[in-house]
Parts: structure tokens; sequence; C-alpha cells
């Protein structure tokens, strides 16, 4: 792989150091620049992994993933939050399919993984303050569907309404984090099957 880390950096460099204050357009360059550092990092990890013969077990996600099974909840914890749906680059997505795949095989370890006719998945997204926006984030701006799309065929049939229910709950915290719980729909009082 081509890609210059060193490059990226400079330029996330040049654009601190160019007003001794802060400046906000700079500071929204720099911004880009680690989106795009974040990405070409993923894709220097995936390629040494890939093609370095590095075992399944000791590669970056499984150590940012973990999965617990309790027979009739999944539930999956990935060290990091849900990234929004603007920083979602080829290579964070395959980075996300990846850890949360690894926290599966860790739960499918455990036990058999319930198959669930009707499923009701919790994601709680757990973000520090300011890594987004220093007051607020959206729920629904995130990249619910890199959750989603993996987990059907494997606990339930299709993300359709005849086979799954979601709901998303964020919060701040200290770290960064994101929740996975998978369980039979209407195990929970907050829903009726009707």
């Amino acid at each position: 792989m081509n890609i210059d880390l060193k490059k990226t950096l400079k330029a996330i460099d040049q654009c601190l150091l160019k007003s001794p204050a802060p400046d906000l357009a700079e500071l929204k360059r720099a911004y880009r620049y680690t989106i795009r550092l974040q990405s070409q990092l993923l894709a220097v990890v995936y390629d040494i992994e890939m093609f370095g013969g590095i075992p399944s077990g000791r590669r970056f996600a499984w150590e940012r993933s973990a999965g617990k099974n309790s027979g009739d909840t999944v539930t999956l914890t990935i060290a990091e939050p849900l990234p929004s749906m603007k920083k979602l680059t080829e290579a964070v997505e395959e980075h996300w399919k990846a850890m949360v795949h690894a926290a599966i095989a860790q739960a499918a370890q455990q036990s058999p993984l319930p198959y669930f006719q009707k499923a009701f998945v919790e994601i709680e997204i757990t973000t520090t303050r300011g890594s987004d926006n220093t007051r607020l984030w959206d729920t629904s701006n995130r990249a619910i569907n890199v959750i989603i799309n993996n987990l059907k065929g494997i606990f339930f049939e299709d993300d359709n309404i005849e086979h799954m229910a979601f709901s998303v709950v964020g919060r701040w915290g200290a770290r960064g984090s994101t929740i996975i719980r998978i369980s039979k729909f209407g195990a929970s009082d907050q829903f009726r099957d009707g």
C-alpha cells in the first residue's frame, strides 16, 4: 500500500501552526485531515494484518471488541463510539465490520448463538464530550446500518419489521464505546407485540 501517513500528519501540523491563536477555518481543515488520517491508519493496519500473516485472534478488531452470550441475550462491546455517517469511509466501515464479527465470534465460543424469529437490537453509544460536538449529537446521524446489516442472517432473518426492531441510545462518558444487545423482541417491557 502506498499511503504516506507523514504527509497527512504534516498537513494537520500546518493547519495548527498557521496562526498563534486557534483559527476556526484552520481547525476545521485539521479536523477533516484527522478523518483522512484515521482512514489511512486503518487501511495500513488492515494490509499489514491481512498480508503479514497475523492470526485473526491477534488482529486489531479482536483487541477492540468483546462478545458475551448468556443464551437468550448476546452482548457485543466495541471499544469505540459508533461513527457518524460523515466519518464512514470505506476503511472505517471495514474496521467496524471486523470488530462486530470478532465480537460475534467471541460470543459464539461461549455457547451456540441464539436465532430469533423477531429480534430486538439495542445500541448504546457512549461518546466523549467534544469528540463530535461539544454539547450534542444526533443518534440518527450515526452509522447504524453497519451494525444492523452485520447482524442479520446471524441472529435474525432480515432487518424488516417482521424480523427485528432496534433502539439507539446515546450518552456522554469518559471513554467512547458501543454496546450492542441482541435479544428476543418483547423480552423488554418497553415493547408489546400486538
